[in-house]
């Protein structure tokens, strides 16, 4: 066997634990050789920190509910969408929910699920995204604490959902 031969051997065992096991980049040794798998770099910009927009719109949402001011709730809900709508195109690239839907089920960040579960989640996001909404398709909701906690706490676990599917490792 060839130095050639080895090196080709090595690879193609590092590219299947690599494919089976990382969720980073690895680093296979031996004696004659060092060889570095990295992730393709559309899994590598899928990380927590690209999502620091979303992260920030969240942040700002809570600390907008907190002045318990009826323009505060207002501002609540405005940054849930925000956030909503940056987390989408984070991932997608796409501007709107139906798009970046359709773009997120092609990514294979729901994994496989049927047809009916895509359809469902896009209602869900845009049904969300009226109820963040000062106005549009869905009437406005008042300025309430009450109201504005339900969009902060929905938009809260629908963001991490979104985030959480994105980040884990696939396989």
């Amino acid at each position: 066997m060839t130095d050639e031969d080895s090196l080709d051997t090595i690879n193609q065992v590092a590219l299947e634990l690599y494919e089976k096991y990382a969720t980073d980049n690895i680093i296979v040794k031996t004696p004659q050789f060092t060889i570095t798998v990295t992730r393709p770099i559309e899994q590598r910009e899928i990380e927590r920190h690209s999502f620091s927009e979303a992260y920030k719109y969240l942040k700002n949402a809570k600390r907008r509910f907190n002045t318990k001011t009826s323009e505060g709730y207002s501002n609540c809900k405005a940054d849930c969408r925000n956030s909503l709508m940056s987390a989408l195109k984070t991932l997608t690239g796409m501007n709107t929910i139906k798009e970046a839907t359709k773009e997120l089920h092609h990514q294979g960040i729901f994994g496989e699920r049927e047809e009916e579960f895509i359809i469902t989640f896009d209602k869900l996001l845009r049904i969300l995204h009226g109820i963040d909404s000062k106005g549009g398709s869905h009437p406005p909701m008042t300025r309430n604490e009450n109201d504005a906690s339900f969009a902060l706490s929905i938009t809260t676990d629908v963001v991490n959902y979104i985030i959480n599917q994105a980040t884990k490792p696939r396989p």
